[in-house]
C-alpha cells in the first residue's frame, strides 16, 4: 500500500475508477455467455474444459468466449507439460477442436 500513497491523488481516483468499472464488464459478459449457453448457442464451458483435459495434459490458465466471422468459439490457453503455453480453439456450439498452437 505505501506505493500507492505516492501516487497523484486524481491517478489514483482514475485507478479506483477503472477497478470498480470491471465486475461490471465481467457481469455483463457473464450474462451474455449464460444466455448464449441457455439459447443453445454454445456449449457449458466446463464440457469444452472436460475436453481439452482429455485431449491435452496440462493447466487450463484462461479461458475467453469470442465471436469470429459468425460464430462462437471458445479460446483456452493451456500450459503443457512441455512448458509452453498453447491456445486451443473450439467450435463453442459443437465442442470441435478447431485450431491448436503455441501462443507467439
Amino acid at each position: 500500500m505505501r506505493g500507492l500513497s505516492r501516487l497523484p491523488f486524481p491517478l489514483l481516483l482514475a485507478l479506483a475508477g477503472a477497478v470498480l468499472a470491471v465486475p461490471a464488464v465481467a457481469d455483463d459478459e457473464h450474462d451474455r455467455a449464460r444466455q448464449l449457453m441457455r439459447d443453445g448457442e454454445v456449449a457449458p464451458l466446463e464440457r469444452i474444459i472436460a475436453t481439452a483435459r482429455e485431449q491435452y495434459a496440462g493447466k487450463i490458465l484462461e479461458a475467453k468466449l469470442e465471436h469470429e466471422r459468425g460464430r462462437w468459439l471458445y479460446e483456452l490457453e493451456m500450459l503443457g507439460e512441455d512448458g509452453k503455453v498453447w491456445e486451443l480453439y473450439f467450435d463453442a456450439r459443437s465442442g470441435e477442436l478447431i485450431d491448436r498452437h503455441p501462443e507467439h
